[in-house]
């Protein structure tokens, strides 16, 4: 269930196939592969190893009971709104209402309201956009370590950042060059 990372399972009932091979006992599972999932059940496919180094697959029905944790407005946003912990609250909903864009836990990165939000929404990522301490087209600081010199020169950022993440950025003389985020007019050439 990697693809729902906010899934709480209270329960899963697997319905047995009607027949296994005689040398069922011998076989090794060797992965399980998701084929469908709705609100209260599904089915797999699970990929044995048999004793002959075959590989065999066989069919699983399954019932499940299972919630996801997401984050819901708890008022009004208006547009342009930096999203703040006063916006809203976690909540556990069932997989009709779950959309894999959905917040699940508060960003490491601030967002920023596309549109208005109404009291009582999922919050999606696609109703947010970045708010980048570094923005692309932005004039920063770079710095460039080597040994116990460090020079400093202007360049241009060529992608939206936050403190922490590569970027690419552009010198004087059009040279791309990878760059750290340190600071919000500051990066270090890696």
């Amino acid at each position: 269930m990697s693809e729902y990372p906010s899934a709480i399972i209270n329960s899963i009932n697997i319905d047995k196939p009607d027949e296994f091979p005689d040398d069922f006992n011998k076989f090794k599972l060797k992965d399980i592969i998701l084929l469908s999932l709705h609100d209260n059940g599904g089915t797999f496919r699970a990929v044995y190893t048999t004793p002959n180094s075959t590989s065999k697959s066989i069919f699983f029905k399954f019932k499940i009971d299972f919630k996801f944790l997401v984050l819901i407005s708890s008022r009004d946003i208006n547009r342009n709104h930096i999203l703040n912990l006063g916006d809203f609250e976690q909540k556990s909903v069932s997989f009709s209402d779950y959309d894999k864009q959905s917040l699940t836990h508060f960003p490491k990165y601030q967002l920023i309201t596309k549109s208005k939000v109404k009291r009582g929404k999922i919050l999606t990522n696609r109703q947010f956009k970045t708010l980048s301490d570094i923005k692309k087209g932005d004039k920063i600081t770079a710095i460039i370590n080597d040994g116990s010199l460090k020079v400093e020169i202007i360049v241009t950022a060529l992608d939206d950042g936050n403190i922490g993440q590569i970027i690419s950025v552009k010198n004087q003389n059009n040279q791309t060059l990878k760059a750290q985020v340190i600071s919000k007019n500051q990066a270090i050439i890696k």
